[in-house]
């Protein structure tokens, strides 16, 4: 299935972005009606309005409360990638390719580019392994300051290259991966512990926060994570789990049991109805 082409300008100054989203201006809004799943949600302020919150598909960067300066870090790259100057180039053109949105928040779920595409605003475009590299997408995850996060939705082809964007990351040991303990574990017995434990797998990161605004501790996050149950499929034995089985838990300290790179999220994004 096709992606539409948004073309527009890339908003850093706005919101609250981080490594894995930012503001977008579209130049024609109408586009925004193409995107399958629930209605784009636009910005409310004076400097807001007619502007959308992207979601990067296919990774998860760490939350701006997470360890510093790696949270910084990744958002500064991000920016890079989008061709952002503070003075030359403040609010960068580019384009977006997306099919639907985020089914909670309306963000488009899309593929970022710097500069100009050849195609008219609006067109279907098939997105190839090749152009793919060209995204901030993969930027973000070739340069270590993003994790994979897949969900069923990802065409397969798009996956595997961003599992080798990853897989290249890992191997020159860059942005969070010289320091990650996603596989290793962390030490959290509060909630203030998040913003100083080393990195990892986002997801589990905002869960832990979930978890730990209310308790003190891990006791009973496991049970927490089983009754959520958020469904998964280990790519790597092509069979469906819950979070909580991938997910170890010994007294304060937790660890993921796989690479997320082998995990695919089975969501609902685009299901929703206008």
């Amino acid at each position: 299935m096709p992606f539409t082409l948004i073309k527009g300008q890339f908003l850093p100054g706005l919101g609250f972005p981080d490594g894995d989203s930012v503001r977008f201006r579209a130049r024609d809004k109408t586009l925004w009606a193409k995107l399958e799943g629930r209605r784009v949600g636009f910005g409310t302020g004076v400097k807001t309005k007619d502007t959308v919150q992207l979601r990067l598909e296919g990774i998860d960067a760490i939350e701006k409360a997470a360890t510093k300066p790696l949270s910084v870090d990744a958002r500064a790259n991000l920016f890079r990638l989008l061709g952002h100057d503070a003075v030359k180039a403040p609010e960068p053109a580019g384009y977006i390719l997306a099919r639907m949105t985020d089914d909670s928040s309306g963000r488009p779920i899309c593929f970022a580019f710097r500069g100009e595409h050849p195609k008219a605003d609006g067109a279907s475009i098939t997105l190839t392994a090749s152009w793919l590299r060209k995204s901030a997408n993969y930027g973000q995850i070739k340069a270590g300051y993003a994790y994979p996060l897949f969900y069923n939705t990802l065409f397969a082809a798009l996956r595997t290259e961003l599992q080798k964007g990853h897989a290249l990351a890992l191997a020159a040991n860059r942005g969070y991966w010289p320091t990650d303990a996603t596989r290793k574990g962390v030490t959290v017995a509060a909630r203030a512990d998040l913003a100083t434990i080393p990195p990892i797998w986002p997801k589990l990161w905002r869960r832990l926060d979930a978890w730990l605004e209310t308790h003190a501790g891990l006791d009973g996050f496991h049970a927490y994570l089983k009754k959520s149950n958020e469904r998964l499929d280990l790519l790597d034995i092509v069979e469906e789990r819950g979070l909580q089985d991938i997910v170890e838990v010994k007294g304060n300290k937790v660890r993921l049991l796989t690479d997320p790179a082998n995990v695919r999220v089975v969501g609902a994004a685009g299901k929703r109805k206008r």
